[in-house]
């Protein structure tokens, strides 16, 4: 085994080469006659070798192979201990470069170990042909990474690196020194990701190519690597198809074609049905049909295809034709006689023959029925979706759906780029396929591949045989002979081989969506608790190290063994961020998981932290085969953070965690904490009913006696008493009148031409949902005033109509958003708030929906924040517990530097701010109460609207005498451009104090302020300086880095007033 002293030597010894040729390519440069050049060259192997021979016989085995596989390249004969061939000058710099590139590998290789990226880059870009080479102990850098879960070094070395995925490893021991298998040789990172348990890298090794079923030395696969981690056998079991037929939940060893090769059997797992073609569904052949149809396949190469048998069932015969897969009853000719035919299974392991897929279309928003030849099949090129008729898969497609069969894979995601690009997943178990909306739904089949028998492999199409030839299915076996007769190159033979090797971009491989966890089952693995976790009967208990007062009682409760194990471990491994140390006994739990874990203010770098944190512990939890954990309100104690927002995070991605690992996590909150309790219990309660709203796109508040809501949708599927249209919009009065048909067209232009000059024209129905359509004659104004009327106008108009005709609900659409180009904020706000105070005025129980198109995305969230911005809703919101009571209402409070409110901010602030400021003269908490409230106010109405948190903890640099007004009146209009306009003219904050820190003043005592505030970045974009006023369906704009910018006074509320030198 080499050691450290050993490594050292072989860098010794590399460097000490690569000095040589160095000197050679030095000294030949100053030689300009050409005997002496030869001379020089000459001794450079002379002088490697005198290197070698210094050296070798300190070296282990390990490092002397090591050694020579780097000079093998450059033709060393290691027996004969010397060059085979002579040096040329053109040589020396590519020599020169792979040593020293093998020299660096030896620290990369210790970095991809480490989780250290920044040598990794400095690697790959200097040495990229060396990417996938074994370091020193026999592991490439992708596998090191994969092994000790650094998941965004894994990421880095596929997709930026381009390393290759099913790289293995390569081992540098002397053959006689390996007395068994050593497993690690021949494995890739996939085999190393599943002996460990990291799903997360697992499932992306494998979207990026990774094959599951390449063997090492021990001829061990990565699934059987996984096997013994519940989460990795779990996953493969939904990944993979067990079987079709024979009810089997073992796990494949080999892909189909290798299971050909090694046993050569006929394995029949497969399913035969038929859907006859008037029908939406497949229905299953008897048990004889299904014995005979498998017969009639299950031939030889050389025998001759029947392409026609003849069967009965029950009272019924009926005809099946073999290589178009048709079934028909008496006549041939009628429709309702024929009935398509499919194997639900393999073809290749049922029949080791090869196929060509198709699909069929059974739903499409803009499919058509075939009204020509009911069995006539597509090219995917058609440009009018033909429903339920059969479209051949190109070649590219086909091998795509031929390898996930051979790979056993349930599903596989692609492009589709003849329907617009459309996104398409297909269910290899149930031979299904459906878009991410379910608007395109249909299934898929396999039909044999047939050649002519005539050693030439001419493919024949199925639909058009040649007359008088004789067919035969294109097999395994029959492949192998045109091989070895060479009637087919080995080039062409690599479309037949299926290998992750010919990886194509068209295959997405996305896995299928895991659905959240909600409702019962939710309750059922996620609960909230008050009470002490050490006490808890969990599997495992989980610590933060930042808390102190729970790691004493931790130390005290499991006795210095404990603390000892952990203080070893985590010098073992520094750079992971949860440390598991079993328990022995001392405590309930088996085990306590430690997590290396520190508060920040930013949100983002919050959420980023606590999410790492649950996705780490789960997923270690499910590879030691824990099924509980008990775990605490990190960052809810005394760290500042808010309590709203850490649990948001820990419950949405304790749901998504709990999806892949089905582990009871009971969330233990101290007794005392009936606040953070109750927070907790707000989000679970709030997430059950979360993705329903954000799925109906739908937003709807009470108002008086009636209701107004907001939606996506087509305003001409609205049912509603009335729906309102626009004669002036040329878009929508088209619409309109298109659907309603012939009947609202005759009616409108009748009334249109006798009455020009009217505001209202009304028409029947239709065909449209509704009672009535109302046409109004509105016209957009580009002074603000004017336009501002004219909807005023325009709403009145339209409640005036509907009252008098009695009806009680409207289908409005987002007139003047759209063509006419108006100021959407004006339009917006003036159409809500008129048909709110007409509603509430005249007591009307009405029902409101306004219509927004669903690519309308910014102007669907600009009715969503008029329609909360007025809903007065009570309020129930309580002041921060860290606020203190002043006799004399003062709104500046000193906060005490020995506390952890205070030692929070300092850290966070010393981040960016080291070595630009001496010292922190005093922080103080600013308690100005009806700004709390309004700010508490936007954000609930942010909250509701937005379904997400988006306040952030940021800087705000100012003179001292702006930092007296922003405490009196909050960060109100006038402080607008203060600090630059390049991203908009609002009020600035950064997530960086260096930053913020450019903006403020010293006081006459040398004193400088900065504001840590509360900021409401709602949904957010890209600014610039011509932007006075907020983007429409916008709430604030930034640099895309550190930098926000703020347009409403409520929208930010300054906390804590740090005064420093």
């Amino acid at each position: 085994m080499t050691s450290e002293n050993d490594e050292n030597k072989l860098k010794q010894c590399l460097q000490s080469i690569i000095d040589a040729i160095s000197d050679t390519i030095n000294n030949l440069t100053k030689q300009t006659r050409h005997s002496n050049q030869k001379q020089i060259l000459r001794n450079l192997p002379l002088t490697i070798q005198n290197l070698l021979d210094d050296n070798l016989a300190s070296f282990s085995s390990q490092c002397r192979n090591y050694i020579f596989d780097a000079l093998n390249h450059y033709n060393y004969n290691t027996e004969a201990k010397a060059f085979d061939s002579a040096f040329t000058v053109e040589l020396l710099d590519p020599f020169r470069n792979d040593l020293q590139g093998r020299l660096f590998l030896l620290d990369a290789c210790q970095a991809a170990w480490n989780g250290d990226r920044s040598i990794i880059e400095t690697f790959i870009r200097n040495y990229p042909t060396l990417k996938d080479k074994s370091g020193l102990y026999g592991t490439t850098l992708l596998y090191s990474a994969a092994r000790n879960n650094h998941f965004h070094i894994v990421q880095y070395l596929i997709q930026v690196g381009k390393c290759s995925v099913n790289a293995q490893n390569k081992d540098y021991l002397e053959k006689s020194h390996l007395s068994t298998l050593k497993a690690t040789v021949g494995s890739t990172a996939l085999h190393a990701a599943c002996f460990y348990g990291h799903l997360q890298i697992v499932e992306y090794l494998i979207q990026h190519g990774a094959d599951y079923f390449i063997l090492n030395a021990a001829f061990e696969t990565p699934i059987d690597n996984g096997q013994p981690k519940a989460n990795i056998r779990n996953f493969f079991t939904n990944f993979l198809v067990l079987s079709y037929s024979r009810d089997s939940n073992v796990l494949p060893k080999r892909t189909i074609l290798d299971e050909i090769e090694k046993n050569g059997e006929y394995i029949n797992d497969c399913f035969w049905e038929y859907k006859p073609f008037s029908h939406d569904r497949w229905f299953p052949f008897t048990v004889d049909a299904s014995s005979r149809l498998q017969k009639a396949l299950t031939i030889d190469s050389n025998e001759k295809l029947i392409t026609e048998i003849h069967l009965k069932a029950y009272r019924e015969a009926f005809n099946v034709s073999i290589v178009q897969f048709l079934r028909w009853v008496k006549n041939y000719d009628q429709p309702d006689n024929l009935a398509w035919v499919r194997c639900r299974g393999s073809s290749l392991l049922n029949f080791h023959c090869y196929s060509q897929w198709q699909i069929m279309f059974m739903k499409h928003p803009a499919g058509i029925t075939n009204s020509s030849s009911p069995i006539q099949t597509f090219d995917m090129t058609t440009t009018e979706i033909q429903l339920n008729s059969w479209y051949k898969a190109n070649d590219k497609i086909n091998f795509l759906f031929e390898r996930t069969m051979n790979y056993h894979r349930k599903y596989m995601t692609i492009n589709l780029n003849f329907i617009n690009n459309e996104k398409i997943t297909f269910d290899f178990e149930n031979f299904t396929f459906t878009n991410q909306q379910n608007t395109v739904e249909g299934f898929l089949r396999w039909i044999p591949k047939l050649i002519l028998n005539d050693k030439k492999l001419i493919l024949v199409n199925n639909f058009q045989l040649p007359s008088d030839s004789d067919i035969i299915l294109l097999t395994t076996s029959y492949l192998k002979k045109a091989l070895l007769n060479e009637a087919i190159s080995t080039n062409e033979m690599n479309q037949y081989n299926l290998k992750y090797d010919n990886v194509l971009d068209e295959d997405i491989l996305d896995f299928p969506n895991k659905q959240p966890i909600k409702g019962k089952t939710l309750n059922k693995f996620l609960n909230v608790i008050q009470g002490d976790i050490l006490r808890e009967q969990s599997d495992v208990v989980v610590i933060s190290t930042s808390s102190k007062s729970l790691l004493e009682s931790i130390w005290q409760a499991g006795g210095k063994p404990l603390q000892k194990s952990f203080v070893a471990k985590s010098k073992a491994n520094p750079k992971d961020i949860v440390i598991s140390v079993t328990t022995n006994g001392q405590l309930p739990a088996k085990a306590v998981y430690f997590v290396l874990w520190e508060p920040n203010s930013d949100s983002t770098i919050l959420s980023e932290s606590l999410e790492k944190i649950v996705s780490t512990v789960m997923e270690k939890a499910a590879s030691e085969n824990y099924t509980s954990i008990a775990f605490p309100s990190i960052g809810c104690g005394r760290f500042g953070c808010s309590i709203n927002l850490v649990a948001q995070i820990l419950i949405g991605q304790f749901q998504q965690q709990l999806a892949k690992y089905p582990i009871k996590v009971s969330i233990v909150i101290h007794p005392d904490r009936t606040d953070i309790y109750n927070e907790f219990q707000r989000q679970i309660n709030f997430l059950q009913g979360k993705s329903k709203a954000s799925r109906e796109n739908l937003m709807s508040i009470a108002v008086g006696q009636g209701k107004i809501e907001v939606k996506k949708g087509d305003i001409t599927k609205q049912k509603a008493d009335v729906i309102i249209g626009s004669s002036s919009s040329e878009n929508l009065r088209q619409g309109l009148l298109e659907a309603g048909g012939p009947e609202v067209e005759s009616a409108y232009d009748k009334e249109n031409q006798a009455n020009p000059n009217s505001l209202i024209i009304s028409t029947p129905s239709g065909k449209l949902p509704c009672e009535r359509i109302f046409f109004l004659r509105w016209e957009p104004n580009k002074d603000p005033e004017i336009l501002r009327q004219s909807i005023i106008d325009l709403i009145w108009n339209v409640i005036q109509n509907v009252h008098s005709h009695n009806y009680k609900s409207i289908a409005f659409p987002a007139i003047g958003c759209g063509e006419h180009a108006c100021s959407v904020d004006i339009v917006v706000k003036t159409m809500v708030r008129e048909m709110k105070k007409q509603i509430e005025n005249r007591k009307l129980p009405w029902s409101v929906t306004f219509i927004i198109q669903p690519n309308e995305h910014n102007v669907y969230d600009e009715f969503c924040k008029q329609l909360l911005a007025s809903s007065h809703e009570p309020m129930d919101y309580k002041l921060p517990l860290t606020w203190q009571t002043s006799k004399e209402d003062n709104m500046r409070l000193i906060v005490r530097k020995n506390t952890d409110e205070y030692k929070s901010i300092v850290t966070n602030f010393d981040q960016s701010m080291r070595k630009k400021y001496q010292e922190i003269i005093r922080i103080e908490r600013i308690q100005n109460e009806r700004w709390f409230m309004q700010y508490l106010a936007h954000a609930r109405d942010f909250q509701k609207r937005l379904n997400d948190n988006t306040e952030k903890y940021l800087y705000h640099g100012c003179p001292e005498s702006a930092a007296s007004s922003i405490i009196q009146d909050c960060f109100n209009r006038s402080f607008a451009g203060v600090n630059g306009t390049a991203y908009g003219v609002g009020v600035y904050f950064s997530s960086n104090a260096a930053y913020s820190h450019g903006f403020t003043k010293p006081n006459s005592n040398g004193e400088r302020f900065m504001f840590l505030a509360r900021v409401l970045i709602g949904k957010t974009t890209i600014g610039n300086a011509s932007m006075k006023t907020r983007p429409v369906g916008f709430d604030s704009t930034t640099d895309g880095n550190h930098i926000y910018v703020t347009y409403h006074d409520a929208q930010a509320y300054a906390e804590y007033l740090i005064t420093y030198k």
